[in-house]
């Protein structure tokens, strides 16, 4: 008997093994995980910086704009983007001091007489730290953990698994300190160029740290002989300096709730800077709790392990796999807007008006490098928002000439929801200053680059390749910026023109690029030799499946002028590397707004700021001084007709000038499922998680609905499989029978 139900067993094994499949579930989740308030996604690149000194990608910033509190915000409704208070108790008034330190009123608080301006920002008493062991004390006020061994810190992957913690309140001095720790040499925090030009004492605060971890080092390396290594002594056991050493006026506290921030001249965006995570407060405790050598062996830093007093703190962190944050229980009050822009209470966007922030629990983050396996999960309902790539917008979205985009029909069946947003951010293609073909303000090079310009038609190269999810630039300021012009009277006219049949700017004929070819000196594309003019496009473009259609675009387009170009790709740290020296010709750029002001993309070709001479963001290295002149002038006036006027002055300039081709501002597609609510894009930051909220019992009906086992399939193919086994099942039972 038992050859018998072998053999049986065997005939039927491939059906037994169909219907195992059908039945289990595609759900990537454990049990009951999507019934909970649970936000689901994926991230394609992992984060290595979770500093808020240095961090500065936006993969990052979702992040830790949610774990670190800077006094301001912005109202996540309201547009024009509009400034509020987070830990802050309001808003302050700048104060503006003439030479001998007396107060100037307003109306005479010219630029001449302010000497210096100061805020002074008073800090809610409601506001605490999330539970950390960075807080955990002894009786007698020591770090709890400060004499742990290895073997105390191996059992557990994150500190939010230790299991002793603490917390305490937020204190003016936190943010006093990270507002130094700017300065710290080792952290090359990407703005300190930017902010060390107003705030008062910054450069010399720096060198005074360079002197400390110079002598601070010669001092080990004393102590540790001619076998000394300072990168491994480093690691082992961090360096920790005394950031409040140095004398620092730009930086004061006050009192345990106030502090006050000087500069040496009118400068108004220093409250948008204020908004964002550089300006956040970090705790002393942090600092010393992972400089503990056992800390620090097991890979526990800032840069992994953030602490905050955000809606969320990260709860689990393995960048390769999955990100999590969770709820933080000692978030201090919150509250959702009660009050937005036009039609946000039509859109439902104000539902919860007054309600306790945040709505969600959890946010669960899975890598997902491809954007194909991604989109799958969204449409089976097990990711709560996605993007729509080129490779699946005609899937997602019906577009039809001469209205707005529309869902498909397919995704408006699943109850989906289209959101579009003219991102506040520009691509562009610079030209460096530096190079003796393409750089330079003589009139025929600028001539050569508004002839460059025109005959890359980033109009076609947006249907080409973006599916027209974009529109194309007139100069560096964005739509949704102050200062950006729409219409024909933002037209560059050296290179564009206004098409009023079509709404839209569009290039200038290609006969007037080839014009311009002839006044530049390169008639026909060739030099004074005869040869073609051959330009290079530097890039680190590494895998991108795109970059080559991408370069043959460009180089079709610079074909119809006589120009050649050639590429020349190296690595992303070459790259860079080239781009520091000059080394470069022609590379692509794009910049994302940091705040809601011009000044935040006028001084990426500001002379002062250039990359090569002052190792500055103008990685052109562009340098006019009519242009540098109005931007001295336009960067610390607040907003109004005066300051406009000098706004396009110096976009006159800088789009005859042409140090780069205005390539397109990107517009944003994005679907969101129905129990995904309270979305609104924002441009100018990432806290916004906590307003959002899940209904997570129509997210599990929904995903039940739509990830169904196909039975009917099942069951003919079972069918199918019966017919071919039976046969061969009946001749082996009769042998065996008759062999018995």
């Amino acid at each position: 008997m038992q050859l018998k139900a072998t053999g049986i067993l065997h005939a039927a094994l491939p059906a037994l093994v169909l219907l195992i499949t059908a039945s289990c579930s595609n759900n990537p989740y454990r049990p009951g995980e999507t019934a909970e308030s649970t936000y689901f996604s994926t991230f394609a690149t992992p984060p290595t910086k979770l500093d808020p000194t240095s961090a500065y990608y936006s993969h990052e910033g979702a992040i830790i704009d949610q774990i670190y509190e800077p006094p301001f915000t912005y109202h996540y409704l309201k547009r024009p983007y509009e400034l509020i208070p987070l830990t802050a108790t309001a808003i302050p008034p700048p104060v503006y001091l003439d030479a001998d330190g007396a107060v100037l009123p307003e109306t005479d608080a010219t630029t001449e007489r302010v000497k210096r301006v100061q805020y002074t920002i008073n800090l809610r008493p409601d506001i605490r730290y999330q539970e950390h062991p960075c807080f955990a004390l002894t009786p007698t006020g020591d770090s709890l953990y400060a004499d742990a061994a290895a073997s105390d810190i191996a059992p557990y992957d994150s500190p939010s698994r230790f299991p002793t913690q603490s917390s305490r309140p937020l204190m003016a001095r936190d943010y006093a300190l990270q507002i130094r720790r700017l300065a710290d040499p080792r952290l090359a925090s990407p703005i300190f160029s930017t902010i060390a030009r107003y705030i008062e004492g910054m450069t010399e605060l720096q060198e005074a740290y360079t002197t400390m971890l110079a002598e601070a080092r010669d001092a080990r390396r004393d102590a540790g002989g001619l076998t000394y290594n300072q990168e491994q002594d480093e690691k082992a056991n961090p360096l920790v300096i005394d950031y409040m050493a140095p004398d620092f006026p730009g930086c004061v506290v006050l009192d345990d709730l106030t502090y006050r921030i000087t500069l040496t001249t009118k400068y108004p965006q220093i409250l948008y800077w204020m908004c964002m995570h550089f300006f956040g407060p970090v705790p002393q405790e942090a600092i010393d709790f992972y400089a503990i050598p056992a800390v620090a062996a097991a890979q526990f830093s800032l840069n992994r392990c953030p602490v905050g007093t955000g809606p969320y703190f990260l709860d689990t962190f393995r960048p390769n796999e999955l990100i999590v944050l969770s709820q933080n229980p000692n978030y201090h009050p919150d509250f959702y807007p009660t009050d937005g822009a036009p039609g946000d209470e039509a859109a439902g966007l104000l539902a919860d008006a007054g309600q306790r922030l945040p709505f969600i629990k959890q946010q669960v983050y899975r890598m997902e490098k491809e954007a194909i396996p991604s989109w799958n999960k969204f449409l089976q309902g097990y990711v709560d928002a996605s993007g729509i790539a080129s490779d699946v917008f005609d899937q997602a979205i019906e577009m039809a000439a001469g209205s707005d985009p529309t869902l498909s029909p397919a995704m408006d069946a699943k109850g989906m929801r289209l959101l579009t947003d003219i991102r506040t951010m520009l691509w562009w293609t610079a030209f460096n200053f530096k190079d003796d073909v393409v750089g330079g303000l003589a009139p025929e090079r600028c001539k050569l680059r508004q002839a460059i310009t025109i005959a890359l038609d980033y109009n076609e190269y947006l249907d080409v390749f973006a599916n027209g999810r974009g529109l194309a630039a007139q100069g560096p300021i964005p739509p949704g910026i102050y200062g950006y012009r729409a219409g024909e009277t933002g037209t560059n006219p050296y290179t564009d023109t206004w098409d009023s049949r079509r709404a839209k700017h569009v290039r200038l004929p290609i006969e007037k690029a080839k014009q311009l070819m002839v006044e530049a000196g390169y008639p026909e594309g060739r030099t004074a030799d005869g040869q073609p003019l051959t330009l290079h496009l530097d890039h680190a473009a590494g895998l991108d499946p795109q970059f080559r259609a991408r370069l043959q675009w460009m180089q079709r387009g610079l074909d119809r002028i006589g120009i050649r170009l050639k590429e020349r790709g190296t690595d992303l740290s070459r790259f860079r590397s080239k781009r520091n020296s000059g080394e470069w010709q022609i590379s692509s750029s794009g910049w994302l707004a940091d705040y809601p002001d011009p000044e935040n993309f006028f001084f990426l070709f500001y002379g002062p700021n250039g990359k090569v001479d002052h190792g500055g963001p103008n990685t052109c290295n562009y340098a006019s001084q009519e242009f540098d002149d109005l931007f001295q002038k336009l960067e610390t006036m607040v907003n109004g007709p005066e300051r406009m006027a000098l706004i396009d002055q110096a976009m006159r300039v800088i789009q005859r000038d042409a140090p780069a081709v205005w390539q397109f501002y990107p517009v944003s597609f994005s679907l969101v499922h129905q129990w995904y609510g309270n979305v609104k894009p924002h441009q100018m930051t990432y806290n916004v998680m906590r307003y959002r909220r899940v209904a997570p019992a129509t997210r599990v009906e929904l995903q039940a609905a739509w990830n169904q086992p196909r039975w009917k399939v099942v069951a003919v193919a079972l069918l199918v499989l019966v017919g071919i086994c039976l046969p061969g099942s009946i001749r082996v039972y009769r042998r065996e029978r008759s062999g018995a």
